[in-house]
């Protein structure tokens, strides 16, 4: 399968989903759908045996699927957790919790552009806008949590 046609397919295989969460009412507050009920939606079974490639597709289609809901989801100030292979949509006194963790996992990303920016010697590239740039950000990130 190409990547442009493998791409459609994950595209289809979430909006599949979100259709099929939609008309079970399993978008709600507090929705508990079990790994198992995504899987059996998405058509996917894991074999009893089988190559790790195998089993990382199965993974990543899956993946991809929950991904466009959890989109989706979040125009609508929802948020899908994912729980020892279930999903639960997250109470909106949750929403905090869950936004401070994004914005821990951007400053940690942003320390490592700062880092690999710094230390990249300028004769290979000149990385200095984006140096600039990273921690620009960073510390705007860092006021806007104080």
């Amino acid at each position: 399968m190409s990547q442009s046609s493998e791409l459609a397919f994950t595209k289809k295989c979430g909006k599949d989903l979100y259709g099929h969460m939609l008309a079970e009412n399993l978008l709600e507050y507090n929705s508990v759908i079990t790994g198992d009920t995504v899987r059996s939606v998405l058509h996917l079974k894991y074999p009893k045996v089988g190559t790790r490639e195998q089993f990382s597709r199965i993974a990543l289609l899956e993946l991809s699927a929950v991904d466009y809901v959890r989109n989706q989801l979040l125009n609508q100030g929802k948020y899908l957790q994912t729980n020892a292979g279930n999903y639960r949509v997250l109470l909106p006194s949750e929403h905090k919790a869950q936004c401070e963790r994004y914005i821990a996992a951007a400053q940690a990303k942003l320390r490592k552009s700062v880092k690999l920016s710094t230390n990249t010697p300028p004769e290979d590239y000149d990385l200095t806008s984006s140096t600039v740039r990273a921690k620009v950000k960073l510390k705007s990130v860092r006021q806007n949590i104080d």
